[in-house]
C-alpha cells in the first residue's frame, strides 16, 4: 500500500512539475516576443497612424536632443521648444491636442508602444549612420 501511495505522490509531482514548465516556459516565451509582431495592431479613428507617429516622434526625439545639447540659448529654450515642437506638428498636419490624444492612446497599449519606440530608435540610429 506504501508503495502504491509513493508512486501516486511521484506522479502528482510530476505533473505539478510538468505543468509549472509549461507555465514557465510561456511567460518566458511571451518576454521574448518580437514586439515589430504587433504591426496588426491599428488605431482606432482620431488617432495618429502608428507610420506617421514614429516619423513624429523622430523628430521630436531630434528637438528634445537640440534642447539637451543647448542648441539654443538659456533664456529662449521654452520658447524655442515650443516653436519646434509647432513647426514638427504643421509638418505632420496634426494639432497640440490631436498628439497628445494619440500619445496617451499608443502609450496605453505598451506592447504596441514598444514597437514605436524601437521603430523610432531604427531611425534615429538610420540618421546618425547617415551623418
Amino acid at each position: 500500500m506504501e508503495i502504491m501511495q509513493e508512486k501516486d505522490s511521484r506522479s502528482i509531482a510530476r505533473i505539478y512539475l510538468f505543468s509549472a514548465f509549461i507555465f514557465c516556459s510561456s511567460i518566458i516565451t511571451g518576454c521574448f516576443e518580437d514586439p515589430r509582431d504587433s504591426a496588426n495592431i491599428v488605431a482606432p479613428s482620431g488617432i495618429i497612424a502608428k507610420d506617421s507617429f514614429v516619423l513624429l516622434l523622430s523628430d521630436i526625439q531630434l528637438i528634445e536632443a537640440a534642447s539637451k545639447n543647448r542648441v539654443w540659448r538659456n533664456d529662449d529654450v521654452k520658447k524655442r521648444l515650443g516653436e519646434a515642437y509647432l513647426e514638427v506638428f504643421e509638418k505632420y498636419s496634426v494639432s497640440k491636442e490631436e498628439f497628445e490624444t494619440s500619445h496617451a492612446w499608443w502609450w496605453s497599449h505598451p506592447v504596441a508602444m514598444k514597437s514605436v519606440l524601437l521603430e523610432v530608435t531604427e531611425n534615429l540610429s538610420q540618421l546618425e549612420a547617415e551623418r
